[in-house]
Order: structure tokens, then sequence, then C-alpha cells
């Protein structure tokens, strides 16, 4: 369980850098902040330029989540159930990410 500071690492690091503080800006109920989007624009590019991926189902539901987030239009109990549902998909990503840098 060895960091390896390869530039694919380091760049897989740097996006989950970012999606920590996305994770930060949901919990702190910041719904109208870009940075979820940003994040999965971001993500969405690792994804589509590197050997390594997280799971196409996972990306995509948080991607729709973060959109349902950012364009609320929703009640408050359902903004709660998509602002937890956001936030674990999040941390979801940034668990399979740091496992695939970290793995031997």
């Amino acid at each position: 369980m060895e960091f390896n500071p390869t530039s694919l690492n380091v760049t897989e690091m740097l996006v989950v850098a970012l999606a920590a503080v996305a994770t930060l800006m949901v919990l702190r109920k910041r719904y109208s902040s870009n940075l979820p989007l940003l994040f999965y624009f971001m993500l969405m590019m690792f994804n589509n330029m590197s050997d390594r991926g997280v799971n196409p189902y996972l990306l995509y539901a948080g991607l729709i989540l973060a959109m349902f987030l950012r364009f609320e239009f929703m009640g408050g109990n359902f903004v709660k159930v998509v602002a937890f549902l956001t936030s674990g998909s999040l941390v979801a990503i940034i668990y399979l990410m740091v496992s695939e840098v970290f793995s031997a």
C-alpha cells in the first residue's frame, strides 16, 4: 500500500481532491455550486483518456443527481434525498479511485 508517484496516479489524486471539495460543497448545502458538475466533467475526461475508469453507471447516475441538485426545482424532502444520494455517489467514486491508486 504505497503511493507510486506516476503521472497517472498524481492526476487521479487531483481528481479525487476535486471530488472531496465537491462533496464538502454538497454537505454544506451549497446546491447552487458548479463544483460537482465540474468534478463530473473532469472525471469523464479522465475516464476517456486513461486505462483506469470508474463504473459508468456510477459516473452517470452521480452526474444526473448533481444536475438535479444544481438546477433545483424540487421540494424540501426530495432535495435532502437527492443530496444524500449525490454525496454517497461522490464518496463511492472517491473510494474507488483511491483504492486504484494505492493498490499494488
